[in-house]
């Protein structure tokens, strides 16, 4: 089924949920409605056990230009039914949501991924794009500080000291220089994205859900927890894993040399 109302749109294929910005003319540029449609969307996803991956990609040849600038500048915030403070938390729980929900998440990225577009690729467990892609922090360009939660994944992803210069100095990657900094997974042809995303997204949604949310949630309590909290958490993982229908199935299927018949039993949360 495909939801083709409003700023998000949204097309399954099987167990795979593709999530669609979709403001081409404006190389999908952020506003009120299109980050509250997607904070539903994600939300919706990440309880919908019938989804067993996410691909957030944009409408058109961009990925996601970043705020709609032209709002900013002419001050639309009395027009709108949410505060920026609001907003801001919105967009934020969602590139939380991409980040931490209990099944696997794509970003396809042709065209530019900058602001707050490329805060929410960012988020994603897996970022893929094809060679027209292009990657910026954009926020120091209008003496902004930028926003969901880009700083804190791209200390993540590119270490402390790449962060900053990349924050402070604000240069625009290339798909290739975005690889080679750890922004990105891997860089595609344009003709071939499709499909790559496509292979990278049918196996992870056809794989053993209950297991890769856990695994997801033993990455989320490494950034978080000591060493001794984490352990701990760890083995209540690993024990909801080995008492579950999926890992006996898989085992079996294993021992037997024969492809898995996996239950689709709730995601971990």
């Amino acid at each position: 089924m495909i939801n083709e109302i409003g700023p998000v749109h949204s097309r399954r294929d099987g167990r795979v949920l593709h999530i669609i910005l979709s403001r081409p003319a404006l190389k999908n540029a952020i506003n009120e409605e299109m980050v509250t449609s997607l904070y539903r969307c994600l939300r919706d996803a990440a309880q919908d056990d019938t989804v067993g991956a996410v691909v957030l990609e944009g409408a058109g040849d961009a990925f996601c230009a970043g705020a709609d600038i032209k709002n900013l500048a002419l001050g639309v915030e009395h027009t709108r039914k949410y505060s920026t403070e609001v907003l801001l938390r919105v967009g934020a729980e969602a590139a939380m949501l991409l980040h931490e929900m209990p099944k696997p998440t794509i970003a396809k990225i042709r065209g530019p991924a900058v602001g707050g577009g490329l805060s929410l690729a960012l988020a994603c467990d897996f970022r893929l794009a094809d060679d027209t892609a292009t990657l910026g922090y954009a926020h120091t360009k209008i003496a902004l500080s930028g926003d969901f939660a880009a700083a804190y994944f791209l200390s993540k992803w590119m270490g402390a000291g790449k962060a900053r210069e990349f924050c402070l100095l604000c240069p625009t990657y290339s798909a290739e220089e975005a690889y080679r900094s750890g922004l990105l997974s891997k860089v595609c042809s344009a003709d071939s994205l499709t499909g790559e995303v496509e292979k990278l997204a049918t196996r992870l949604a056809n794989g053993p859900t209950n297991a890769l949310g856990c695994i997801k949630n033993n990455l989320k309590n490494a950034e978080e927890m000591s060493c001794e909290s984490y352990i701990a958490e760890e083995i209540k993982n690993f024990q909801r894993c080995r008492n579950s229908d999926e890992h006996r199935e898989a085992l079996a299927a294993f021992i037997e040399k024969r492809d898995p018949v996996l239950p689709r039993t709730k995601a971990a949360r």
